[in-house]
């Protein structure tokens, strides 16, 4: 069912969904809901996941005072890596669907379904159209990619809100790209 307007029910449903707070199945049902085309419940999902983009830095910093601090250091185990490395040669180039297009996944993160890749473009392949679930992420490391009608090269960033639409993206010398975008992003061609 398609809304012509947003309930306070919408916007409840659209704020813990745009966190994460949802439960699985309710936030399933909701997705589902959002592919059909309600553009009413889109539009709620998508100002509500744009706010919540800008928590994190909107909040002041706040050190925590000297005992406190301690007891909070004490409490990270110590035999938990912090921090991960993928060197250059490590991690498999995998063909994607798309002709020209391989894939080396640097970080899945299974409880969101967020991946950071490596997109590797061969000149003229594309991307077929597609609709982001989440916020993605761009950046172009080496050649030149086309989103849309904007031209991006090295050094070049672009961010793409969830449930925005891409159309098809291509480049025409080839390019390497570091993404990170959800693994549940739609395909529409």
């Amino acid at each position: 069912m398609k809304h012509t307007e947003p309930s306070d029910e919408i916007r409840a449903t659209a704020a813990l969904y745009s966190i994460g707070a949802l439960p699985p199945e309710e936030a399933r049902a909701f997705e589902t809901h959002l592919s059909g085309g309600c553009e009413v419940c889109r539009e709620e999902a998508l100002s509500f996941a744009r706010t919540a983009a800008h928590l994190a830095v909107a909040a002041e910093q706040a050190t925590p005072r000297g005992a406190l601090r301690d007891r909070l250091l004490a409490q990270i185990p110590k035999d938990v890596p912090r921090m991960h490395v993928v060197r250059t040669h490590e991690g498999k180039w995998r063909p994607a669907p798309f002709p020209g297009v391989t894939v080396k996944t640097l970080f899945f993160d299974r409880e969101t379904a967020m991946a950071t890749n490596l997109i590797r473009m061969e000149p003229g392949a594309f991307y077929p159209p597609h609709r982001h679930s989440a916020i993605e992420q761009c950046l172009v490391l080496e050649g030149d990619v086309r989103l849309d009608d904007t031209v991006l090269g090295p050094g070049d960033y672009s961010r793409n809100d969830p449930f925005s639409d891409h159309d098809r993206i291509h480049t025409v010398n080839g390019c390497l790209l570091l993404i990170i975008s959800s693994m549940k992003d739609e395909l529409l061609a």
